[in-house]
């Protein structure tokens, strides 16, 4: 194993824990196991509103969110070992990798929307609490 491979392969790994990390973030907020704060979750105005937007908010979005994650993390998986088991397929790795970052922001933004209908609702459509 060259040192090329070695890194892409050591970047695979990362990437999907990094996306596993991403997906229990998404079902502990969601859970009530992170608080509303400034640092991790979904920090748009609607969802920073007050603790019960916070919980209620990643309670809506957690599903895409977190399908997204795993999903993500399944591509970049299957492109880091098809990179490394199929001769002259080194673009299979970054692709991959490319690929399963459009996947997660895609199912981190479909949650996004969810969320925020579901808190537009829950405050009858008061523009103050929505970005």
């Amino acid at each position: 194993m060259d040192g090329e491979t070695l890194t892409d392969l050591i970047m695979t790994v990362f990437m999907v824990l990094l996306m596993a990390g991403l997906a229990w973030t998404m079902k502990a907020a969601a859970t009530g196991q992170i608080k509303r704060n400034s640092w991790v979750g979904i920090r748009t105005p609607a969802l920073m509103h007050c603790d019960e937007c916070w919980l209620l908010g990643h309670h809506a979005a957690a599903q895409k969110g977190t399908i997204g994650c795993l999903l993500a993390a399944v591509v970049m998986a299957a492109g880091g070992v098809a990179a490394l088991l199929v001769p002259g397929a080194d673009y299979l790795q970054p692709v991959s990798l490319m690929i399963g970052v459009l996947v997660m922001v895609g199912g981190l933004l479909l949650g996004l929307r969810d969320a925020n209908t579901m808190l537009a609702k829950m405050h009858g459509g008061d523009r103050a609490t929505r970005p």
